[in-house]
């Protein structure tokens, strides 16, 4: 079963409430940690995992805390995951190679392939400004 670690959800929502103060205000991890409800040690590892990946940047001092790298438009859900998760992939035999004796006559490979194309299409469609504002892109012909 597929299912979307508190890792990602915890992160997910720390950027939307980035992007939503994005060029208002810088926000410290306390902040962050009260508002979405999530244990500052856990927060600091995400935040970690998201500035590394460039996403967000931290200042110290009074003025100090968090803020994005850029605007949330400019930001992809496959960022934010990718950062999060590591590489998106449903299934490794399509990444590697020798994992099966099947692998080439695997008739189960092609859709494979296809499937994880189309979700690693529509993450990039997606940015964060969709998920602050609710909204999926139109040009995507998805709405939530």
């Amino acid at each position: 079963m597929f299912k979307v670690s508190a890792k990602l959800e915890y992160g997910l929502r720390a950027m939307i409430l980035l992007g939503k103060n994005y060029n208002i205000e810088r926000l410290s991890l306390s902040d962050i940690a009260h508002s979405e409800k999530i244990s500052k040690e856990f927060l600091a590892q995400l935040m970690l995992d998201l500035r590394k990946a460039n996403l967000v940047e931290s200042y110290k001092g009074v003025t100090g805390g968090y803020s994005l790298t850029k605007h949330p438009k400019e930001i992809t859900l496959k960022e934010i995951l990718e950062a999060l998760e590591g590489p998106i992939q449903i299934i490794e035999c399509i990444h590697e190679t020798n994992l099966c004796e099947k692998q080439n006559l695997c008739l189960t490979k092609n859709i494979w392939e296809f499937v994880e194309m189309k979700i690693l299409d529509l993450f990039n469609e997606i940015t964060l400004q969709d998920l602050i504002t609710g909204n999926i892109r139109k040009e995507a012909n998805i709405l939530l």
